[in-house]
């Protein structure tokens, strides 16, 4: 029993752990993309605004809605989001690491049902620390889609490390 909960306290932590690093991954996507378009319009208007002068209220119009962007950038969630995801990812799979080396003593009989009960214990509360550590009272907003693939990888790395 005791065992059986250890083994599903892993495989949730794997879960969370690929999930977090598709959503860091969709993270630096957009927030590269931010970026990239806020220094190819900036530019681009300027240059076209040289060039082609009879079309300065377009050129001005963009290089204003590039400025406003830049503006309201720090409050969009997606470079703190970044930073958090970065180190929770990081944290999270070290973690996962640390459970999993534990779960041949565990899967062995080596332990006893209140010292596998303790040690599960132990890193549900690490994983929580973590959580509050990186994401404090702002969550992720949900992606199911993410959740899915995350599920099916890490059905997959137990499929091939872990034959049953």
């Amino acid at each position: 029993m005791y065992q059986e909960r250890y083994w599903r306290e892993l495989d949730q932590l794997k879960v969370h752990v690929y999930y977090l690093e598709r959503y860091l991954e969709k993270t630096v996507s957009i927030d590269r993309n931010i970026n990239m378009f806020l220094a190819l319009t900036s530019n681009a208007s300027i240059a076209g605004w040289v060039i082609w002068q009879e079309y300065s209220f377009f050129w001005g119009t963009a290089i204003a809605i590039s400025q406003a962007i830049n503006a309201i950038k720090i409050f969009l969630p997606y470079s703190k989001r970044l930073k958090s995801l970065q180190g929770l990812t990081n944290d999270l799979e070290s973690l996962f690491l640390s459970m999993e080396s534990k779960w041949f003593d565990v899967s062995e009989g080596a332990l006893t049902g209140e010292q596998i009960h303790k040690l599960h214990m132990g890193y549900k509360e690490k994983r929580r620390q973590l959580i509050q550590k990186y994401l404090g009272t702002t969550p992720l907003p949900e992606n199911s889609k993410m959740m899915d693939k995350a599920k099916k990888s890490a059905q997959f790395y137990f499929q091939n490390f872990y034959v049953f």
